[in-house]
This record gives structure tokens, sequence and C-alpha cells, in this order.
């Protein structure tokens, strides 16, 4: 089977696309940088991509000729306020170009890869595949509350889609840190929050394999949820402390003072260019993490996560091998 892939140089994107070939699958990726895929993947082995952009359907549809099925990965991902309608426009003429064009060109399956930004409502009890269209209403969050309306739209015409969400993605060989990289960064080497909620952690390898197998047609389409493991901030530190050997600083901090000093920082960042993963929104899903129920995709594949103790554990050799925190940072995990 012949699959493309949008955002394969992207961390779920180079992760899926690896599991795939390594299933004996082809690929064909839209990429905005030969250069960049060529670094990743090594010279023969994407044999067909295209480069252009997900807000280009003319690169899009040139992107799907030829292929079973598609995974749309690519995705502008920012809370940060300066970034808000650059991200919705791109999301948006992004989801409608490749899961619209997917559909009307007959591929099946066709899989959007969504996030928990999606359906995240503060006074939902729990999120589910039943949960409706989130309630976010600013930036990041509500350009994927309406690629969410959209893609819906498609799957209640009967068309072969898919949706998945991801929560926290974490792990090791990341092309370039995202922000839950940024956020264990932190960690690490200043001092964990101790704010109410906390946090729900999904291993890239876990979301890698669990859309071989909806390529693979293991499960009917709908949506399914991979949020991984839920965290408290009170357990994160200890968790920490355990894995690196270390005493991590940790201090205890308001939720709604955190919310605070990210609507402060987002007004001021143009001003004060720090590399904190400190934004209003962002701020307000980690201080009222609603948690995900990933029992869905347990049942339809009989898949099990992998426990979040390995994917920290994991992610945090990789950073210190690649030079991101240093071996004093990473503490036993360094050696």
């Amino acid at each position: 089977m012949r699959v493309m892939i949008t955002g394969g140089t992207g961390f779920i994107g180079y992760h899926t696309a690896q599991a795939l070939l390594a299933a004996g699958h082809e690929v064909s990726l839209l990429v905005r940088s030969e250069k960049k895929m060529r670094g990743l993947f090594g010279r023969g082995a994407i044999r067909h991509f295209t480069v252009g952009d997900i807000t280009d359907r003319d690169k899009v549809r040139a992107a799907l000729a030829g292929c079973d099925a598609a995974i749309h990965i690519a995705a502008l991902v920012s809370t940060h306020a300066r970034d808000a309608r650059k991200v919705y426009d791109t999301n948006l003429s992004g989801v409608e170009n490749v899961i619209g064009s997917a559909v009307e060109l007959g591929l099946d399956p066709v899989i959007h890869v969504s996030s928990v930004t999606a359906l995240y409502n503060p006074r939902a009890r729990v999120l589910d595949e039943h949960s409706p269209p989130g309630t976010a209403r600013s930036g990041y969050g509500r350009s994927k509350v309406d690629c969410e309306k959209y893609v819906r739209q498609l799957q209640d015409a009967g068309a072969p889609v898919y949706i998945t969400y991801p929560g926290s993605v974490l792990g090791p060989d990341a092309p370039e840190l995202t922000e839950p990289h940024i956020g264990l960064r932190t960690y690490l080497a200043q001092f964990v929050p101790i704010m109410t909620s906390g946090n729900q952690y999904v291993d890239v390898r876990d979301l890698a394999e669990v859309h071989l197998k909806l390529v693979e047609g293991q499960a009917d389409p709908g949506r399914y949820l991979l949020g991984g493991e839920f965290v408290s901030w009170a357990d994160l530190g200890p968790m920490l402390d355990e894995l690196t050997g270390r005493r991590l600083l940790k201090l205890p901090v308001s939720g709604a003072l955190m919310r605070l000093s990210g609507r402060l920082y987002d007004r001021l960042e143009k001003f004060i260019p720090l590399d904190l993963p400190i934004t209003e929104e962002g701020l307000g899903y980690a201080t009222r993490w609603v948690q995900m129920d990933n029992s869905k995709v347990e049942t339809a594949l009989g898949f099990e996560f992998r426990p979040v103790e390995e994917s920290l554990a994991d992610t945090i050799r990789w950073m210190c091998q690649a030079g991101h925190i240093t071996a004093k940072q990473a503490g036993v995990l360094a050696e």
C-alpha cells in the first residue's frame, strides 16, 4: 500500500512514516524541505515525495496521486498569541486540502491526526469518542476545533475517515523539540511546578503503531483518543526524581497565577522572547486538564500503551545524547 503522509519530517509524522516503511508499505511525503527529508530518512528510503505546502491544493493533489491511503499530520502547532491567525488559517486550509482531496479521490483509509485541543472543554468530566467539538476560541485550539467540525462532516457522510487525538506527545528521536520536550527540559533545568490538575503523556512510538494498525484496517473508521497516561503535577516531580536519581526543585504555584503569567507573557513575548512553555492557552490546558479515555483504541486494537516512566526515561536519555540537556540534568539516565 502506498500512503501519503503530511508532516513526515515532524515528530509524529517521522515516526509514523518509519513504522509504515518497516511494515513494508510505500510512503509518499509532502514536504516543505527536501534537504530536511533527506537528512532524516537518508537518500534512498523515500522514493515518492512532493515539495510543497498543505495550503497549496495543487501540490497536495500531486502528492496524493497514485496513493491508496493518506495520513494528515502536518499542522502549525503553537499556543503563542502572536501566531494565532497564521495557525488558524494554515491548519483549516490544510485539512480542507488534504482530507477533503483524499476523500474526493477515493483514498481509503484517510486518517486525520488531530489533538486533544479539538475536544477540550474545561467543564467536561472526561473526553472520549462521543465528546462534541471543544470550546476553545483562540489560537491553536480554535483551529483544531474548526478542523474537527469539517472532518466530522465527512465522517457523517460515510467517508472512510479516522480521527486520532494524541495527548502530550513525548519520546526520543524528534527532528526538532516540541512543546512537551521544551517543558520537560524546563523541569529538569529549572523547576517542576506543583499545580492543580496534571498532564497526559503518550509515546510517539505508540502513536506510530496505532496509525499503522489503522492504515491496515484493523479497526473501523471512527474517532480514537490516544491520551496515554495521566500524571498529576504533584506526582511528576517525584517520578522525575526517581528516574534521574536527582532531587529536582519543586515549586507549588497557583493555577490561576500560572494562567495569569501566561496571559502576561502573551502580551510581552515580542519584547522578551524567552524559549519557555508559557502561554495563556497552554497553561489553561496544563492547569485544567480533562482526562482522555483511551478505552476504545485499547479494545478495538487490543492495544496497550507503554508505561509513562519508560517514555520519560527514553526521552531524557535521547535529549541528553542529542545535546538538548546536560548530563547533570539527565542524572543517572546519562550513563
